[in-house]
């Protein structure tokens, strides 16, 4: 499931966390309403998984794939 991906997708996924930060802290900024809040704080949350990503060099794919982990749920029978 793990795949390496390349420079360019790295430098990619830096500036769309880049971009999501920024978007964030003009949201914050601009206006002070809980709803823009709480889209700022999405923001960023959305900024520090592209970061993460590119950081440890995986793929959107691999870590929608694992998000769905377990794939059973036996646990709950």
């Amino acid at each position: 499931m793990y795949e390496e991906i390349d420079s360019i997708t790295r430098l990619k996924y830096v500036l769309i966390s880049i971009s999501l930060f920024f978007m964030g802290v003009a949201l914050m900024l601009s206006f002070f309403l809980i709803i823009t809040l709480l889209f700022a704080l999405a923001s960023w949350a959305w900024a520090g998984i592209f970061m993460h990503l590119a950081i440890t060099g995986r793929p959107y794919s691999d870590f929608c794939a694992s998000l769905h982990w377990p794939k059973t749920r036996s646990f709950l029978k």
